[in-house]
């Protein structure tokens, strides 16, 4: 016994060293080691002290009183230990208030009763090994040292159920578990004591050492554990033991009048395991220990959404829909590889990103399990990330995989718990189930496609050379009209309705040629400002035909980049008239009666890209729509194709460069284009 006191001193020394060196920044880390320091030391005298015990048993001489008063001293500052533990969670909060004066306070009560400890009330001198006293010292000792374990017990509960996200959960581990041990031990020894039990004091070490453990492995690991959970899962595994254990004496006690003992013995244990067996799924609705039935229950949901959608683009909706209900999360997003980094309709991770190889490196990560790592670069960027968008939980998929091909992140829970590491486990087993639906469904979409697009692109070229060859006829009749006064009303018809035409059939035209047969770019290093103040010049009467204010807050201070002019132009064009569409509802005002405007911005991101935004203030996009906008004849307005995001998102995937719809939080729509930093010059 002395040798394994020993062994969980060091062993104790070791975890306070391995806890300082995990996160020396993090004050429960810093309290949590200095309370390993006074464990370790507290083992240690124990240890001695039975030593010494053992060695006046064999007529060596000892004296193990010296090493208990010692032992009691260093225990008397467990309170003070495990309060600085409880404040260092809430210290986040500014609880900064009178914490001095009641540090002070617990302080003293230790010296107190450390300094009791050697007093000759506490052991009196009369004492000898065989026949140990304890004094009137020991037992006011005892009860105050009780009394303070019961006052942080329910202090702490107190404050517990005020608290939300990981301190809650820390202060379910560190506290009770803590309050819960020390309160054991003191029982065990007293009891052991009262009764002359001498074999349950020398329990208690081992006692602290599995609470500690338990402890340490749940506050300072970078997982976060439900201490709920862990409790009930023990309670119902030994709910299990227990019944297994007295249905098997039960049974063979009476079955040994019937059978020989060893028949009756193997068919007790045969009967008692299969009722274990048969209770195991019993008592797991009992302790409300049933995650693997609703894991069951989501992955049938997402294969019948699979079977009745066949459409990978209305799918992920539908999966981020149900597992957003699952998760009880404040949204889910699905980010695909998009060959840079990681899209989704507004949210972008790049690749390039020191966070990008930090969360390949772990497969997960959520803003508490950061808390509890050294503040190393990537991880430092990823709990920006995961900051800046408000998530509560990312995970890669497949797993284990230096370049995923689907990140899914979880925003923030609706109760603001944070995600324990067994919900990250089953969260990681669902995206892997999500990627491999959606990957499925990506190759019948191409095989499909494949044919449609053959398809349109002969029906798009022929209709190019079956509408273009008219048109100068037709333009020249249109602009010859003016000169044929004889019938005013085929004048005014012709005059009105052709153009118009002409000018929708030339559009459709050249989106069907641009989508079917895309041209290739010329890549040069361009000025973005350049060719945005030659855009907005170009619009300027379109902008003024359709009553709207262009603003341009070109603030980038590095604005070259790796494109092809003309093409960007295109790009640009598109997305203003798509603006300018957006206010037709309004009717006709003037711009500064309506305060009807788009505005064109250009910024610089931390790693080097140019950013254009162009936003207006109109009526915005659907929610419900903007997973689709890029995709070929999908449109927002009752007019048109759906064709120019289509042939913008193809221009802009030549340039390597991305276009999404941020949720700005702003009214209107903005559409952000991130362009790639351009390559050195030679």
């Amino acid at each position: 016994m002395p040798v394994l006191i020993l062994s969980a001193s060091l062993l104790t020394l070791a975890f306070g060293a391995v806890i300082w060196w995990n996160n020396p920044r993090r004050t429960i880390n810093q309290a949590f080691s200095l309370a390993s320091v006074n464990a370790g030391i507290w083992l240690y005298c124990v240890f001695m002290a039975m030593r010494a015990g053992q060695q006046l048993q064999v007529g060596a001489t000892g004296n193990p009183v010296p090493w208990i008063r010692a032992a009691s001293a260093v225990g008397a500052f467990f309170p003070l230990l495990i309060w600085s533990m409880k404040e260092s969670i809430l210290i986040s909060e500014g609880r900064k208030v009178g914490l001095r004066t009641q540090a002070a306070a617990w302080f003293g009560i230790g010296c107190v009763l450390a300094g009791l400890c050697f007093t000759k009330y506490f052991i009196p001198p009369e004492s000898r090994p065989g026949a140990e006293l304890r004094g009137s010292g020991y037992q006011v000792y005892t009860v105050v040292s009780l009394a303070l374990y019961l006052h942080l017990v329910f202090q702490t509960y107190r404050q517990w159920r005020t608290q939300t996200g990981l301190r809650r959960l820390e202060l379910q581990f560190l506290i009770l578990n803590a309050g819960i041990a020390c309160f054991v031990v003191i029982i065990v020894s007293a009891v052991g004591n009262y009764f002359d039990l001498r074999f349950l004091p020398r329990l208690t070490p081992l006692i602290i050492l599995i609470f500690y453990g338990l402890t340490a492995w749940a506050v300072t690991v970078h997982r976060v554990f439900d201490a709920r959970q862990i409790f009930l899962s023990l309670a119902q595994r030994l709910v299990l033991v227990l019944v297994l254990g007295l249905g098997i004496v039960g049974l063979d006690y009476l079955l040994q009048n019937l059978l020989p003992p060893a028949a009756s013995l193997l068919l007790s244990v045969a009967v008692g395991s299969s009722f274990a067996f048969l209770l195991e799924r019993k008592t797991r609705e009992w302790f409300r220990l049933t995650a693997r039935q609703h894991i069951a229950e989501l992955r049938g949901a997402l294969l019948e959404a699979a079977r009745s959608e066949p459409s990978p683009d209305k799918l992920v909706t539908v999966f981020e829909r149900l597992l957003c209900a699952w998760a009880q999360a404040r949204f889910v997003r699905l980010l695909f590889d998009s060959g840079e980094q990681y899209l989704a309709s507004d949210i972008e991770f790049a690749k390039d990103r020191p966070a990008h190889a930090a969360l390949c490196r772990s497969g997960w990560s959520t803003p508490e399990s950061l808390m509890r790592q050294r503040a190393e670069p990537g991880l430092v960027d990823l709990r920006h990330f995961l900051t800046e968008f408000g998530l509560g939980l990312a995970v890669t998929a497949p797993r284990d995989s230096k370049a995923p091909s689907l990140l899914l992140v979880l925003g923030a829970k609706v109760n603001h718990r944070p995600f324990t590491y067994p919900e990250v486990q089953q969260v990681r087993e669902i995206a892997e189930f999500m990627d491999n639906i959606l990957a499925r469904s990506r190759l019948t979409r191409q095989a499909r496609q494949s044919e449609q697009l053959a398809t349109i692109g002969l029906l798009g070229a022929s209709l190019a050379h079956e509408i273009r060859n008219p048109l100068v006829s037709i333009k020249t009749f249109a602009h010859l009209l003016p000169t044929r006064f004889e019938d005013p009303e085929f004048r005014r018809r012709f005059k009105v309705l052709i153009p118009a035409e002409v000018d929708r059939i030339d559009s459709l035209t050249q989106q069907l040629l641009d989508l079917s047969n895309p041209r290739r770019h010329q890549m040069e290093r361009v000025s973005l400002h350049a060719v945005a103040r030659e855009t907005v010049d170009l619009m300027l009467t379109r902008a003024t035909e359709a009553r709207v204010a262009i603003v341009s807050n070109l603030d980038a201070t590095a604005d070259t980049i790796w494109a092809d002019a003309s093409a960007l132009r295109q790009v640009i064009i598109n997305l203003l008239i798509n603006a300018f569409q957006a206010f037709e509802p309004k009717g006709t005002v003037e711009p500064h009666e309506s305060g009807r405007r788009v505005e064109l911005r250009t910024r610089n991101s931390p790693n080097g890209s140019v950013i254009l935004e162009i936003s207006d203030n109109g009526p915005g996009i659907p929610a419900d729509q903007r997973g689709r906008l890029f995709h070929p004849f999908e449109s927002t307005k009752t007019k048109g194709m759906g064709l120019g995001l289509a042939v913008c998102a193809d221009i802009l995937h030549e340039h390597k460069a991305t276009i999404i719809v941020p949720d700005s939080g702003r009214p209107g729509a903005t559409f952000r284009i991130t362009f790639p930093c351009p390559p050195p010059s030679s």
